[in-house]
């Protein structure tokens, strides 16, 4: 997976992810999460009471927190385990 630089804090741009597909997450995992079925994020993943929280992990301030109420179209597709990063 090639990522951005909405979690540039944690993965350079341009560093390959390794997924797990998992369904479930604890709080504070970075995972792959689809959101209403269109959208597909890496974040950092919890929950506080009945919301779901995507965090971005991003130096760039145009990556925002994002607050999803249990009731929103919210899958957990992957668990991240670790990059590459390549030097070049």
């Amino acid at each position: 997976m090639l990522l951005g630089h909405s979690m540039n804090k944690v993965i350079r741009d341009g560093a390959f992810a390794f997924i797990h597909k998992v369904d479930t997450v604890k709080d504070g995992q970075i995972a792959v999460v689809v959101i209403n079925s269109k959208q597909v994020v890496l974040r950092k993943f919890s929950r506080q009471g009945e919301l779901i929280i995507l965090e971005a992990m991003s130096s760039d301030d145009k990556f925002n927190t994002e607050v999803y109420t249990k009731d929103s179209n919210i899958q957990i597709v992957g668990e991240y385990m670790g990059k590459i990063e390549i030097n070049s």
